[in-house]
C-alpha cells in the first residue's frame, strides 16, 4: 500500500505530489481542506515513504495511476476527488478521464509540453539532481538559508525564494539530492507523459504565472486537448502554488470539488 496520511473529515480528496516531491508538500494547505474534505495526502512509488517502483518500470505516467486507484481500492474509497500538481497533475487528469474520480484540480500538470518545454524540464530536473548529489545535506541547508542560495536553487519551483520560510525545503528537495529507483527512468521517459482524453466530471487547471519549469504558455495546448477544463492563472504563484498561495490553492480545489455536487 501507498504510503500516506489522513485527516479532516468529508468527502474523501486525494492530494497527489510532482516528481521528486513528497506528501509533505502539501501541508500548507491541509488545515483549509480539512474543513470540508477528509484529505488523504499520497506518496507516489518511489517518492517520499512509499516502496521503489516494481522492477520493470517503464518510467511512464500509467503504472503510478494505477497505484493511486489501487490505494483508492484498498481504502475502500469509491471516486474520490482528486488534486495534483505537476507529475500529480497529470495524475489527477488522466483518472479524471478514466472515471475513477468526482472531480479533479491539476495544478501545472505535466504532459502538454512541446519537444522543446519537455527538453527544457528533462534538463533543469536532470541537472539540478546531478549538483545537489555532490552535495552534503549540511550544504544543502546553508545554501538554503540565505535569500541569494534560495533563488538559487528554488526559482524555477517557487516564484518567492527569497523569503525565509523556504529555508525548511531541504527535505522537499531530497528526493533530487538523492533520488530514489525509478527517477531516472521517469525522465528517459518523458515522452510517455502524454495527455489525457477529455473527461466527464468537474475538471480544473491552475497554472502559476511564475512557473519556470513549467510554463504557463502550455496552457494553450491543453485548451484544445481539454476544452471542457476550466483554465485559471494563479498570480503570484510558481510551479508549486501550495507553497506561494496555499489560501488561492485551497479555494481552487475546493471550488472544483464543490462542482460535482451541483
Amino acid at each position: 500500500m501507498l504510503a500516506h496520511s489522513r485527516s479532516g473529515s468529508g468527502e474523501p480528496l486525494f492530494l497527489v505530489h510532482g516528481i521528486t516531491h513528497r506528501r509533505q508538500g502539501w501541508d500548507p494547505v491541509l488545515p483549509l481542506l480539512e474543513r470540508e474534505h477528509e484529505v488523504i495526502a499520497i506518496d507516489l512509488p518511489g517518492h517520499g515513504e512509499s516502496a521503489d517502483v516494481d522492477p520493470g518500470f517503464d518510467g511512464s505516467a500509467r503504472p503510478l495511476v494505477e497505484a493511486v486507484e489501487g490505494l483508492a481500492d484498498d481504502l475502500g474509497i469509491d471516486r474520490p476527488h482528486i488534486a495534483g500538481n505537476s507529475l500529480g497533475g497529470l495524475i489527477a487528469l488522466e483518472m479524471a478521464a478514466r472515471g475513477s474520480v468526482r472531480s479533479a484540480t491539476a495544478l501545472s500538470p505535466a504532459g502538454f509540453w512541446s519537444p522543446v518545454g519537455r527538453a527544457w524540464a528533462k534538463a533543469l530536473l536532470g541537472g539540478a539532481s546531478k549538483v545537489l548529489q555532490s552535495w552534503s545535506r549540511e550544504r544543502l541547508d546553508s545554501v538554503l538559508s540565505t535569500p541569494a542560495g534560495r533563488y538559487a536553487l528554488l526559482s524555477a519551483l517557487v516564484a518567492h525564494p527569497g523569503r525565509d520560510h523556504y529555508a525548511g525545503m531541504g527535505d522537499d528537495l531530497q528526493g533530487l539530492a538523492r533520488p530514489r529507483e525509478g527517477f531516472a527512468t521517469m525522465l528517459a521517459a518523458l515522452d510517455t507523459w502524454t495527455a489525457p482524453r477529455r473527461a466527464d466530471v468537474p475538471t480544473m487547471v491552475g497554472w502559476g504565472s511564475r512557473d519556470f519549469l513549467l510554463p504557463r504558455a502550455q496552457v494553450r495546448r491543453l485548451r484544445r486537448v481539454l476544452p471542457d477544463a476550466r483554465v485559471v492563472v494563479l498570480p503570484g504563484c510558481g510551479h508549486v502554488p501550495m507553497a506561494d498561495d496555499p489560501e488561492l490553492t485551497a479555494e481552487l480545489i475546493l471550488g472544483t470539488a464543490r462542482l460535482s455536487r451541483v
